[in-house]
């Protein structure tokens, strides 16, 4: 079932245009936007969230144009979770969780549901450990029952102990998500489909588990490398060199890069489920 979907969307803020004509769905499994800092995934995930209006194209929530749906009905069930910094550090935490609720008993059913013990609702979130504070904001994002989380960049300021016990939390929750991340280790763990970002547009896009196996793009394949295990930094994939302004924008730091590259690829298909923008998407398939 596809809950949200963009149509050929153009993204920016005043006349600067930073995504460029994306089409995508988020569908059920769990669905990933992977790219580094300035890819453009985070604006499209304010587009999703109806903060951000299109320049151009369409984003279709439950088979209706976003400007025409139920705005009310569309912020209960299409929810973002931010980093654990977003909460308000005056409020305590019990406070921020029911914020959004009718009944303010759920929120101790909330915070177990997070595994949060129901007496930290009185504490403020400086009193509480970074893995505790991401809880609380899960719990809060939680509270209004959504049927969609846009997940952004949830794990990144947390240890590697403490990630891996909010990753399982996320992946055993009824809720369907959209992850924001670099990592693709955690991608792995929580999205059965991905999309790959580069300059503002999408390169390359399939089941995750065949990404992570096998990717088709010389950028995928980067990222890949780059984060060997979970944790890790946001990748620099190649060099620091910018984007092209024509042609393949991901040519100024391919390895692979031809002159026929100087012309801007289309998506593809190169499988089953499986589309790339890339000219040498076989021999990035078949390379070491």
């Amino acid at each position: 079932m596809t809950i949200l979907r963009a149509q050929d969307l153009t993204l920016g803020y005043g006349r600067q245009s930073v995504v460029h004509d994306v089409s995508l769905d988020v569908t059920g499994g769990g669905v990933g936007l992977i790219g580094e800092s300035g890819s453009g995934k985070t604006t499209l995930a304010r587009a999703f969230l109806g903060l951000l209006k299109p320049q151009k194209g369409t984003i279709w929530y439950g088979g209706q144009d976003l400007k025409k749906a139920d705005m009310r009905a569309f912020r209960r069930d299409v929810q973002p979770v931010f980093q654990a910094e977003s909460l308000n550090p005056r409020r305590r935490v019990g406070a921020s969780i029911a914020e959004g609720l009718p009944d303010r008993a759920r929120v101790g059913e909330l915070m177990e549901q997070v595994g949060l013990d129901p007496a930290l609702a009185v504490r403020r979130p400086h009193e509480l450990s970074g893995g505790q504070r991401q809880r609380v904001v899960i719990a809060r994002a939680l509270a209004v029952g959504p049927k969609l989380l846009i997940l952004d960049e949830p794990t990144s300021a947390l240890d590697v102990t403490v990630q891996a016990k909010v990753l399982d939390l996320l992946a055993g929750l009824d809720t369907e998500r959209l992850l924001i991340t670099h990592n693709l280790a955690v991608v792995g763990r929580l999205c059965r489909t991905s999309h790959v970002l580069f300059a503002g547009r999408v390169v390359e896009s399939g089941p995750t588990a065949e990404l992570l196996a096998a990717p088709a793009h010389p950028y995928t394949k980067a990222l890949r490398d780059a984060v060997p295990t979970l944790g890790g930094q946001p990748p620099q994939a190649g060099t620091s060199a910018p984007p092209a302004e024509t042609g393949c924008p991901f040519r100024s730091r391919c390895p692979l890069a031809v002159p026929e590259c100087e012309r801007a690829p289309e998506l593809r298909e190169v499988g089953e489920g499986r589309t790339v923008a890339c000219h040498r998407a076989e021999d990035v398939l078949t390379g070491p």
